[in-house]
This record gives C-alpha cells, sequence and structure tokens, in this order.
C-alpha cells in the first residue's frame, strides 16, 4: 500500500471509530474508552511488522527466535515503563520430555488499577508460533503476531489511563505446544486465581486479505456481570456488527477440509481462555477462526487485512472498558442489594 491510500485507511479507520464511540451505551454515563490514535495505529503495525519478520525465524517453542521474541516484548514494555509482574518480566517454565526438557517463558506486566487494586484483568496473547520448515519460515502475522501487538498498545494506552480493575498483560509461550504457557501461568498463580475477574484472549485478529468478522466467544460472564451489564455488552455487540468494519460476530464456525471430511474445532478449548475457562474464570475471546493462509508461510504481514485489524483492536479495546466498567458496577450493585436485605 502506498503512503497516500494508507493514510486514507487511517482517516476511515479514525471516522469509523468516533461514530461508534459516540453512539456506544455507555456514553450516558459519561464512560468513555481512551481513544487510539493515527499515532497508536502506526504504533502497533510497527509492532506486527516487526514480530512476523524473519528475524525471529517463526517464534518456534524453546527456539532461538523465541528467545529474541522475549527481548523484544521485554524492551518494549520497559522503553512504555509498564511495570513487571511481582518484578520480573519473564516467568520461565519446563516442559518435560523423554530426551530433553525444553524450557518455556511467558512475559508478564502488570498494571494498576484505579479502584479495585487487587482484582484483575487478564489480557492474554500467546506470542508463539512454528518457526521454520523445510527453508520456509512461518512467521505468525495473524497467529498471533496480530494479538501480541494489539497487547503491546493497550499496555500503552493503559498506563496512560489505566482501568478500575488492575491488568495483567499475559504473554503466552507455548500456546501451539498444548497451551502450555497459559497452563504454566494457572499454576504459578494458584493464589491470585480468585482475584482474577475475567480473561480477554486475543488469537488471530487480523486475518487475511479476505477475511470481514471478528468473532468471539465467551463463557460465565453472568459470575461477573448483572443481568442489565450483559444486556448492555450484548447490545454493544450488536452495534459493532453493523456499524463497524470489523463486523463483530458471535461463534466460530466450522472449516471443511480435505474431502467430506470436517475439521471440528472445540472453540472453547481452542486457545489460552479454554485453560483460565477449566481453572473457572470467566472469558472472552477474540479471533477470526481458521483461514486460507493458517498455519502457512503465508501468514505474513503483507497478506493481513490491515483495515480490518486496525478496526479490531478498537473494537476490542472498546469492549475492554466496558467490561471493566460493568464489573465494577454490577460488584456494587450486587453489594447495595444484600445489604438492603
Amino acid at each position: 500500500m502506498n503512503s497516500f491510500g494508507y493514510k486514507i485507511v487511517l482517516l476511515l479507520t479514525s471516522l469509523l471509530y468516533a461514530a461508534i464511540a459516540w453512539s456506544s451505551p455507555w456514553i450516558g454515563t459519561g464512560q468513555l474508552p481512551s481513544v487510539i490514535t493515527d499515532k497508536d495505529n502506526l504504533s502497533v503495525l510497527a509492532h506486527l511488522k516487526t514480530l512476523s519478520s524473519d528475524q525471529f525465524s517463526g517464534r518456534k517453542f524453546a527456539s532461538q527466535g523465541s528467545i529474541k521474541s522475549q527481548a523484544y516484548l521485554v524492551s518494549t514494555l520497559k522503553a512504555l515503563a509498564i511495570p513487571a509482574f511481582n518484578n520480573q518480566y519473564r516467568h520461565g517454565f519446563k516442559q518435560p520430555g523423554i530426551f530433553q526438557t525444553r524450557q518455556g517463558t511467558n512475559i508478564i506486566a502488570h498494571i494498576q488499577g484505579t479502584q479495585q487494586k487487587d482484582e484483575y484483568i487478564v489480557l492474554s496473547a500467546h506470542y508463539d508460533h512454528l518457526g521454520t520448515t523445510r527453508n520456509k519460515v512461518y512467521n505468525g502475522a495473524d497467529d498471533n503476531a496480530s494479538g501480541t501487538a494489539a497487547l503491546l498498545l493497550y499496555a500503552q494506552l493503559l498506563k496512560k489511563k489505566p482501568l478500575k480493575h488492575s491488568v495483567i498483560l499475559l504473554f503466552t509461550d507455548g500456546e501451539e505446544v498444548n497451551l502450555l504457557g497459559a497452563k504454566a501461568f494457572i499454576t504459578q498463580q494458584k493464589k491470585l486465581l480468585r482475584r482474577v475477574k475475567v480473561n480477554i484472549n486475543l488469537d488471530m485478529i487480523a486475518g487475511s486479505k479476505q477475511t470481514k468478522k471478528l468473532r468471539f466467544l465467551s463463557k460465565d460472564l453472568s459470575q461477573i456481570l448483572s443481568t442489565q451489564k450483559l444486556e448492555e455488552l450484548t447490545q454493544l455487540q450488536n452495534h459493532f456488527k453493523i456499524h463497524s468494519s470489523a463486523h463483530l460476530t458471535a461463534g466460530f464456525k466450522r472449516v471443511k477440509s480435505v474431502g467430506s471430511m470436517v475439521k471440528r474445532t472445540n472453540w472453547l478449548m481452542a486457545s489460552d481462555h479454554g485453560v483460565f475457562s477449566k481453572a473457572g474464570i470467566p472469558f472472552i475471546y477474540f479471533g477470526v477462526g481458521t483461514h486460507k493462509n493458517y498455519h502457512s508461510e503465508l501468514d505474513d504481514y503483507a497478506h493481513i487485512n490491515q483495515a480490518f485489524y486496525l478496526a479490531t483492536i478498537n473494537v476490542i479495546f472498546q469492549q475492554l472498558n466496558y467490561i471493566d466498567n460493568a464489573i465494577y458496577e454490577s460488584t456494587f450493585s450486587s453489594a447495595a442489594i444484600l445489604g438492603s436485605q
């Protein structure tokens, strides 16, 4: 895309964002999310392009490319002055094997909330991918440099304007290896889990050139949101389906494979959110589902849908802000009801 065309995309995206923001359900309460600027859009695309470049060799678990990815994430978080979680960014775990034990590393940061400092929203995205095969680099631009770059942008935005709840930014390793990083987080943070209100997981949110829908899946949100807030969230999501170029859509569809066979993906366990769900934590998962570039050498920066991606990060960020406020209001609404009984 030439520079003129790119500026047009950014302008249209900004106008779209403004239209969505001013028609959101929480406008009457004055609860507006931070505005994502053109500069922010350029920043997130730069992160995505870098993370999906050949210098990281496909970010395979326990590889040199993975180690380079970790260094990039840590240096970026430090540059943004995002505090480390429990005073360290790198949280290691082991994968035992017959011949060798492999080292995995989650990168975790933390932004303290303004009200509920000891209750957490976990934003997660896996940074690992498939590495190289027969001299072909599987760069994983959509899967999942897209989610990883979005988390870096959200870290920057939330540093400037924190949520009511504290936020844990969890960059998982080993998602492509049986969700190892998410499992390690759950095991290592058992004492923290009861204070985690919700997991919001981003995995493949840029799609291919043909992608038109950002899909989502959620479970157990009724544990943290009142009936009214759930209805408002549904209204907001329906709004984004029609009035955003991300066309937010509930549910994931099955994809036909070779011949008459159908690949039956269990989307409840398709990414890191499944591990949180098994631990009893409500989640909402955003992704585009599989597409023609999925797990192939074609999943690179040149083949993602840039305009769609910029729309998705806006749509997800607005829902993050809404859910944070809704959890807070639902909690105190429930407390008031109990107190009156």
